[in-house]
């Protein structure tokens, strides 16, 4: 196989096929790559918005929880501990109760709308460091660590604010309302609704928050806990930390990672992740088909010429590699433009304007491993597609390649 004569021919026959062949092929190897490196960005945004809300509003990276036969942690020295771990950004200890919430709209004793939802303590301190509740507040303000009779509450439970849980909500309440409290002990409290947040997770829109200290004068303990979470600096170390915890002396705590805890949450981001795949294959294998039918034309429009080439003693292997080049070139120019439009138009316009779907706002994550999957892809579709219509076109006998 001569090499240099099947890189000339791939170069005449680009540069005198038609120009506006050529461009509208460019143009959908192009379209083709962007769709690849997009499908898989957007959903890759999906995942990193669930993982984020999981992560910054209801996990946190690290949750210790009681040893299974009791109700809380109760080793103070070692909670206190945790803070001075080198890479901890911080701890919150909850205390968490299930709580009916009612709401009487006209005070008349008539119209009573009520629920049982998750209630839990924030030192406002120490949560400020683990959640980002605390920039979701929608209405009214955030507690304060002196606050005893106020409460804040999810949207989901208020009501009226966009909630896709409205027929379980008390209606639309608003700050500044007061609500009745029966805690699990039946101790109850009335509240004013100090502040109501929306965050992009339902389940944390469920929840009301109360101080530590008010919980522990209903609960009748101090210095316990139901739960702790821990922030650290990096995401995926979190093992590295809980043997640390550990080492603290919580051995028999139940300790785990963020997404250990996320059940349904976990199952839709693996398929999204699956969808995705879906998605790139079948938009490798359109690629593909495309690049096959341009060559095939083009092998088909000269057949002539390509039996008089093998008449003058050019090897089928020559020809073949020639119009395999033309299809390499095609793929190879649609992943520079391609990779120009995600990096340099598409992915600065999503940052500035992420999407904002239920699970969060959504952006593209470009990853170095999406660009290079996808490159590997479009080029090995270009590969097969410009190889096995070469591949038929050159088999030809030379008289029927000239005479037919």
């Amino acid at each position: 196989m001569n090499i240099k004569t099947s890189f000339f021919l791939a170069y005449t026959s680009i540069k005198r096929g038609s120009k506006g062949t050529l461009m509208m092929t460019i143009l959908i190897m192009t379209l083709a790559y962007v769709n690849l490196v997009f499908i898989s960005s957007i959903f890759g945004g999906i995942v990193e918005a669930i993982n984020h809300e999981s992560i910054n509003n209801q996990y946190s990276n690290i949750v210790i929880e009681p040893k299974i036969d009791k109700r809380y942690i109760d080793n103070k020295e070692a909670i206190q501990l945790i803070d001075t771990i080198t890479g901890v950004v911080g701890s919150s200890a909850h205390y968490i109760d299930k709580a009916l919430i009612s709401y009487d709209e006209y005070n008349d004793g008539n119209n009573i709308k009520s629920g049982k939802w998750v209630i839990k303590s924030i030192d406002v301190e120490n949560e400020k460091k683990v959640t980002e509740i605390h920039d979701s507040i929608i209405e009214g303000s955030y507690l304060e660590s002196t606050d005893r009779d106020q409460i804040m509450i999810g949207k989901e439970i208020a009501g009226g604010h966009g909630g896709g849980l409205e027929h379980l909500s008390l209606g639309g309440i608003l700050v500044g309302d007061k609500i009745d409290v029966q805690f699990s002990n039946n101790i109850k409290r009335t509240y004013t609704v100090k502040g109501i947040f929306s965050v992009k997770n339902t389940q944390v829109d469920q929840m009301a928050f109360i101080t530590k200290k008010e919980m522990e004068s209903i609960l009748k303990v101090h210095n316990l806990a139901s739960e702790i979470l821990v922030k650290i600096d990096n995401i995926g170390e979190e093992d590295i930390y809980i043997n640390e915890i550990k080492n603290l002396g919580l051995q028999n705590e139940d300790i785990k990672r963020w997404d250990e805890l996320m059940g349904f949450t976990s199952s839709a981001s693996s398929s999204f992740t699956m969808i995705s795949v879906i998605l790139g294959v079948i938009g490798t294998i359109v690629a593909g088909v495309t690049i096959f039918i341009i060559i095939f034309v083009s092998v088909v429009n000269k057949r002539k010429q390509i039996g008089i080439l093998k008449a003058i003693g050019m090897k089928e292997n020559t020809i073949i590699f020639s119009f395999v080049i033309q299809a390499l070139f095609y793929g190879i120019v649609g992943i520079i433009l391609g990779a120009s439009v995600i990096l340099f138009i598409l992915r600065p316009l999503f940052i500035a304007n992420p999407l904002d779907f239920p699970v969060g706002w959504v952006s593209l994550k470009v990853t170095f491993n999406i660009i290079r999957i996808s490159n590997i892809s479009l080029l090995l579709a270009s590969l097969v597609g410009g190889f096995f219509p070469a591949y038929r076109g050159a088999r030809e006998s030379i008289l029927k390649s000239i005479w037919e």
